[in-house]
């Protein structure tokens, strides 16, 4: 069991993170409105924005999240969850769920996208639509390639470093504090999981990130190892991946990711959510048996 209780300093801790996290946003901000121009055509640049994402997620993440970890707590480095291993029927069945997910967050991804706000709110909108096409901007210059070798970079690069990056810190450390904050695990993993979509700066996306972010939130929760949720991230981000290089190759429909929010599939999106509930109940069951049994 994870013992909140015994660290100290819980609040202080919280309010480091959210100040690392709001320096974060604002540089993103100040750099989202740079009309520097890039040139996406040009290897170099290319390899130079993999390597800029790779130390991103190093300095960001990884490196506060250990260095965090191993002198603010009492745990140390097993404070993150790293070093407890996972039955492998949870590692199954988490990563499972997130496959068995895609129609229902398809359904909220496409309802998250019509929303608009108010008129009074008609820039900040207008911003939000900006970084938006910039981060997708992004993720297509990455995977638009073909090879064998774009396909391995990508999987690495976009599925398992962002995945190890923002489990570590999301679940490892920012769940962790406000379950020591509030001694509440559902507002814990809730707030996390807000903080973890908002993070991304992508809006229209920002319900369906929120509901994966509580998902990985409750794995972390039962399981108490972190790398169930690492490989249930890592397995929806290489999905995503994989099913964009095949899209490129012209091996399967461009529409294959969309099901769920195409017409007349609500009875995909319903057996969805029904199929993740039971999943997640032989998570949680497990999770109680190996507690049960100690």
């Amino acid at each position: 069991m994870q013992n909140e209780e015994q660290e100290r300093h819980s609040w202080i801790k919280l309010i480091v993170i959210c100040i690392w996290l709001f320096l974060y946003g604002a540089i993103t901000v100040i750099g989202s409105k740079s009309d520097i121009e890039i040139n996406m055509d040009d290897q170099m640049t290319v390899g130079l924005l993999y390597f800029g994402q790779l130390i991103g997620v190093l300095i960001l993440f990884i490196a506060p999240s250990i260095l965090f970890a191993g002198v603010w707590t009492k745990k140390r480095i097993p404070y993150l969850g790293i070093t407890t291993k996972p039955a492998l029927s949870t590692l199954i069945l988490g990563s499972i769920g997130i496959l068995l997910a895609l129609p229902a967050i398809n359904w909220i991804a496409q309802l998250n996208e019509q929303m608009h706000l108010p008129e009074s709110f008609a820039g900040l909108e207008a911003w939000m639509k900006d970084s938006e096409a910039k981060a997708m901007e992004l993720t297509n210059l990455f995977t638009k390639g073909t090879s064998v070798s774009v396909l391995l970079l990508n999987l690495f690069v976009v599925a398992f470093m962002a995945a190890i990056s923002e489990e570590l810190f999301f679940r490892g450390v920012v769940q962790k504090v406000m379950i020591e904050c509030f001694k509440n695990k559902h507002i814990a993993i809730w707030t996390s999981a807000i903080l973890f979509s908002a993070f991304h700066m992508q809006f229209f996306g920002f319900f369906p990130r929120m509901l994966m972010g509580a998902y990985l939130g409750y794995l972390f929760l039962w399981t108490g190892s972190l790398w169930t949720g690492i490989l249930a991230h890592f397995f929806n981000n290489g999905m995503a991946v994989f099913l964009i290089w095949l899209s490129n190759r012209g091996t399967i429909s461009s529409d294959v990711d969309k099901v769920g929010a195409l017409e007349n599939q609500i009875l995909f999106v319903i057996g969805s959510s029904v199929l993740v509930a039971i999943n997640l109940v032989f998570i949680y069951r497990i999770h109680k048996k190996q507690i049960d049994t100690k």
